[in-house]
């Protein structure tokens, strides 16, 4: 059974779940298993016994929304790292096409970008610019639908989703 994911467990509960050589707190550290602490409160080398708590149990995934024009990326546990990847997904139109761009060059269905940012607990990465980072120029006439995606790559603490999330805007 893990450790309590509070800040109230003990040393025995620790020991209780790493059932080490010795009962003391650095045989503790010297016998867990670096995949069994919960990154939202370890970091390595573990050198109290705060590092401990939810060792054994589930750590946190981050979610992956969207809301309205928005992409969401939410439930981090701590201040961390994030690499996402934005796709150009698909285009239809009827009159003139729209153009998409990235930093004034014209990008294709297909074709991907990297971002790293950064964020934490109650810090929502909300990217509020839905094709960030790609410009979307209106159509001269008849309407243009645009999906971008978004997907997680890596971050630095918490696992996440591996899937990809889709918008779709008209223009």
């Amino acid at each position: 059974m893990a450790v309590p994911d509070t800040n109230t467990y003990s040393l025995q509960d620790v020991v209780d779940e790493i059932n080490p050589t010795t009962d003391d707190l650095q045989d503790c550290v010297n016998d867990a298993s670096s995949g069994s602490y919960d990154g939202a409160y370890y970091s390595s080398p573990a050198t109290s016994l705060l590092e401990f708590r939810n060792y054994g149990g589930t750590p946190a995934v981050l979610t992956l929304t969207t809301s309205g024009d928005n992409f969401v990326v939410g439930n981090a546990t701590v201040f961390q790292s994030i690499q996402l990847e934005f796709e150009y997904v698909s285009h239809s139109s009827t009159g003139s096409a729209a153009i998409v761009t990235d930093s004034g060059s014209t990008v294709n269905v297909g074709d991907t970008k990297i971002i790293n940012t950064v964020g934490g607990p109650g810090n929502i990465w909300n990217l509020s610019a839905f094709t960030n980072p790609y410009s979307v120029s209106a159509p001269i006439s008849g309407v243009a639908t645009v999906t971008i995606g978004i997907k997680i790559n890596s971050t630095g603490t918490d696992t996440f989703p591996t899937g990809q999330v889709t918008n779709t805007k008209d223009f």
